[in-house]
């Protein structure tokens, strides 16, 4: 076993008991088929926490004022006023910051491969990939639309992208054990956003789950 329903309670405690026993349940079923032992849990599930927002958050959240678009993303709206059409619009703020990129070819690709699942999988390549690794390693056939959409309602299949995202896609499971949460962090991120955050549930994991 690796986490217990106290252990996570510990690290998370405004977690829903409920959700506490659904997540354990799935991290002890679902982590060690990717070569998860507790010491790599530490690093992933402080990645993990962050950013589903301790599991509440499996799908990305696009509906911004245009105050928030600029700030996030000034490169792509330089002023408030070009983000106006695209506030409070979910599909087209997605379809216009994600289109054209990361595989995504179609009109709606944008928004229908946009962040998904515990660890926010993001664009039709990366879905596409989970969807092939899928098949291969559990014989389980679905395109990457429909997991896209799966891993967004069940936490069980989110689960399963996450640990995927970050064993293989990533290839993370050695710098953990090796210790190296901020190359994790920027490898996940692409940068540094939410760090601090995230060393905070590190720290907690370390601390509630031991290694030996």
């Amino acid at each position: 076993m690796l986490i217990t329903e106290e252990q996570l309670k510990h690290i998370a405690p405004r977690m829903p008991a409920d959700l506490v026993k659904e997540v354990v349940a799935h991290i002890n079923l679902i982590c060690p088929d990717f070569g998860m032992n507790k010491d790599i849990l530490h690093e992933f599930l402080a990645n993990v926490l962050h950013e589903s927002i301790e599991f509440t958050a499996m799908a990305e959240n696009m509906n911004y004022s245009a105050k928030r678009i600029h700030e996030v993303w000034p490169g792509r709206f330089p002023t408030v006023e070009s983000a106006i059409p695209f506030a409070n619009n979910p599909r087209g703020l997605a379809n216009k910051v994600y289109g054209g990129r990361m595989g995504n070819e179609q009109p709606n690709d944008g928004f229908d491969f946009r962040g998904g699942g515990p660890i926010q999988l993001t664009g039709r390549s990366m879905y596409s990939a989970f969807a092939r690794f899928m098949l291969s390693q559990f014989e389980m056939r679905r395109t990457a639309q429909e997991w896209a959409e799966l891993i967004r309602k069940d936490l069980k299949w989110g689960m399963y992208s996450a640990c995927w995202f970050f064993s293989v896609a990533k290839d993370l499971n050695q710098l953990a054990i090796d210790d190296q949460m901020k190359t994790i962090i920027k490898r996940i991120n692409g940068g540094f956003n939410g760090e601090s955050d995230r060393n905070r549930y590190y720290e907690l994991c370390k601390k509630w789950i031991p290694i030996a």
